[in-house]
């Protein structure tokens, strides 16, 4: 018997291993380009731990906010649904448990490395909005292999050896 593991053909599972990998790459260039922004001295005063009531007031602000939102969440929602599409053999509970660390971990790393930056804004915001991008994508990927009809094995006839199909 075949393991879950094993379900998918190789060419899809080394095609989704190679776009994790891309789209690791791309989300880490995002996060950290231009590489002239690091000055090797932190900027803990720039990040914003928590929204004041003011920042909600301003028109700018909530834009700065709404488009944050949807970049983040676009931005780590492959990295989610290419995640779900390897795990394949784990459950529900361990592929968001899984997606939801290595997104938050590869969110917090960017973050930290914005810390030492010129014109980066590090936020746990952020963090939050990467994290729930990758949850998308994985029950995106989830809700779409449920989606599918179930293969069905055609019903095979037997052939006698003289090759004459029976009836």
């Amino acid at each position: 018997m075949k393991s879950p593991v094993f379900e998918m053909s190789t060419r899809p599972r080394t095609q989704d291993l190679s776009c994790l990998i891309l789209w690791i790459v791309l989300i880490l260039m995002v996060g950290v380009l231009p590489l002239s922004n690091f000055v090797g001295h932190s900027h803990w005063e720039y990040i914003k731990w928590v929204p004041t009531a003011e920042d909600f007031r301003s028109p700018k602000y909530l834009i700065d906010i709404f488009s944050d939102i949807v970049g983040n969440t676009a931005l780590f929602f492959p990295l989610g649904y290419f995640l779900s599409r390897l795990l394949t053999s784990s459950s529900l509970s361990r592929q968001l448990l899984l997606a939801a660390g290595i997104g938050g971990t590869l969110s917090l790393g960017i973050e930290f490395y914005q810390v030492y930056c010129h014109n980066r804004f590090p936020s746990i915001f952020d963090v939050i909005t990467n994290v729930t991008g990758t949850l998308i994508g994985v029950h995106f990927s989830l809700s779409r292999k449920s989606a599918l009809p179930a293969q069905q094995n055609p019903t095979l006839t037997p052939i006698r050896p003289d090759r004459t199909p029976v009836p």
